[in-house]
């Protein structure tokens, strides 16, 4: 039986975006949402130690 999970390092990548019309009068599309999860990890790298804990970056594959 073969079942895929995560665990550690994950990346997801958000975007949203919308149709307007620009100053010219043509059609733009405007990015209106953006969110990297990569982003998060350096604010808590430095976070935790500050806080007691340990930061151990580690990676999990199946065997």
């Amino acid at each position: 039986m073969d079942s895929p999970y995560t665990r550690g390092a994950g990346r997801t990548v958000s975007r949203q975006w919308t149709i307007e019309r620009g100053s010219s009068g043509r059609l733009e599309a405007m990015e209106t949402f953006h969110f990297d999860s990569a982003q998060m990890r350096e604010p808590l790298r430095d976070t935790a130690p500050r806080s007691g804990w340990t930061w151990v970056a580690v990676v999990f594959r199946k065997l």
